[in-house]
């Protein structure tokens, strides 16, 4: 290939790239992943914190524009499902590297040409929206059924410690290792 025609490649593919960053469905993604912390970008983008997106939208935005949307899709559509129309059985390949996430795998399969460990890494980054969690902070609700005397101590403990009766159950479940097991018992 001469000079003259790589230049012309080169123009071509700049022109190409420019229509796509104009293209809906990338600002959409951008706008979403911006305003939640996942990206950063230097583009005049409108920031869409409440936007629901579709997967095939976003995987479009990430195999031609973006490759970092690629890299923070699973992550995001893990700890923010409810703004994406997600369905497993339509994107398996998203569903795989989601799994594996979930479980935590230590090691997995590329996610579209981005390597297992990059996308892992957006899992427990924090974003800008404080109300979302960390998936492995995520509290799990449990319900026990409690002696009337149990709850009287459990209410008792709260009052004098200033602390929520949960956070009282959670100190002493965690504090279980440094009892032996049969004093418990």
């Amino acid at each position: 290939m001469n000079k003259d025609a790589l230049i012309e490649k080169i123009k071509k593919k700049a022109k190409q790239d420019e229509k796509y960053r104009r293209d809906p469905r990338f600002l959409e993604t951008m706008g979403f992943l911006t305003a939640k912390g996942l990206l950063r970008t230097n583009l005049e983008i409108l920031r869409q914190p409440n936007r629901r997106l579709r997967i095939d939208d976003v995987l479009w935005a990430g195999q031609n524009v973006e490759p970092r949307i690629l890299e923070v899709l699973p992550a995001a559509v893990l700890r923010l499902g409810k703004h994406f129309d997600f369905d497993p059985i339509r994107h398996k390949e998203l569903a795989q590297v989601i799994r594996l996430l979930r479980e935590p795998a230590p090691k997995g399969e590329d996610f579209f040409g981005i390597p297992y460990e990059k996308v892992k890494v957006w899992l427990d980054f924090p974003l800008l929206d404080k109300r979302v969690k960390i998936l492995r902070r995520k509290k799990l609700l449990k319900s026990f059924r409690l002696e009337p005397k149990a709850i009287e101590k459990l209410k008792t403990l709260s009052k004098k410690s200033g602390r929520s009766e949960t956070e009282i159950l959670e100190s002493l479940l965690l504090k279980i290792d440094e009892i032996s097991t049969s004093d418990i018992l």
